[in-house]
């Protein structure tokens, strides 16, 4: 039988957050900050980016916390400005974040019956369903788990020589 495509959404949410969090928990305090700028470019949707993977890690958790309430279909998506302010710098605090909401989240994703996984939810002046949110937010965890994986592996090459 073919797996459904709730089911599947479901899956690869787990994994692709258990990527995720093994590559972030993978780094250390001093590796998180490094790389950042003050002249990052500011991007619309580049919550918390600041060239560094603390930076990345509060992006994807920002993310996370915006598009919650847009599961459970009764609220619109978290505004910017309601979004925990964490230090960047705090790498523990922000670990634990990434792991608080991406469990949330998971969570929220899990609960839903496979019939909502059509429905429409109000987004950005136009409307996105369920299966497509969750198909972008699994792709955004990939995303960001590959680059702290490539920026580890760079910065591991860059102590040894």
């Amino acid at each position: 039988m073919t797996e459904s495509l709730p089911a599947y959404l479901k899956r690869r949410a787990a994994r692709s957050l258990e990527y995720l969090l093994r590559e972030a928990e993978a780094v250390s305090a001093e590796e998180a900050r490094r790389g950042r700028r003050s002249d990052w470019p500011a991007q619309p949707w580049g919550i918390g980016q600041d060239g560094s993977i603390a930076g990345i890690v509060c992006h994807v958790a920002a993310w996370k916390q915006i598009t919650l309430p847009l599961l459970d279909g009764t609220h619109p998506p978290a505004a910017h400005d309601d979004l925990p302010h964490f230090n960047s710098d705090d790498w523990p605090a922000v670990l634990a974040w990434l792991r608080s909401i991406g469990e949330t989240w998971l969570s929220a994703l899990e609960a839903l019956p496979d019939t909502e996984f059509d429905s429409p939810r109000d987004w950005e002046g136009g409307q996105i369903t369920v299966a497509r949110l969750a198909t972008e937010l699994v792709q955004h965890d990939v995303q960001h788990a590959a680059q702290i994986e490539y920026l580890r592996q760079l910065y591991s090459v860059e102590e040894k020589a």
